[in-house]
């Protein structure tokens, strides 16, 4: 069922995710390539795709394809816009 959910929701610039509690982030450093161990470090819940995009410069198309594969694997989840994102730049 969380399968569906995800494939149901789009990214948009505005999109903001967190580490899972039930990720690991030091284990998982040694397995991840190094572009994406940057932007699973980048994940605060507070910060945006488009944040995301100008921190790593990887372009929001290359965020959105590694962020849909640890979404797959369970690292990390959407943040509800009511409890996560301030609204300006980190």
């Amino acid at each position: 069922m969380a399968e569906f959910r995800i494939q149901e929701r789009s990214f948009g610039a505005s999109t903001v995710f967190r580490v899972t509690p039930e990720t690991t982030v030091a284990l998982l450093v040694n397995q991840l390539t190094r572009r994406d161990r940057w932007v699973l470090l980048l994940l605060d819940g507070r910060r945006t795709l488009a944040d995301l995009d100008r921190l790593t410069r990887r372009g929001e198309l290359d965020l959105a394809y590694t962020l849909a594969q640890f979404l797959r694997w369970g690292y990390i989840e959407w943040v509800d816009s009511a409890e996560g994102h301030s609204g300006g730049p980190m």
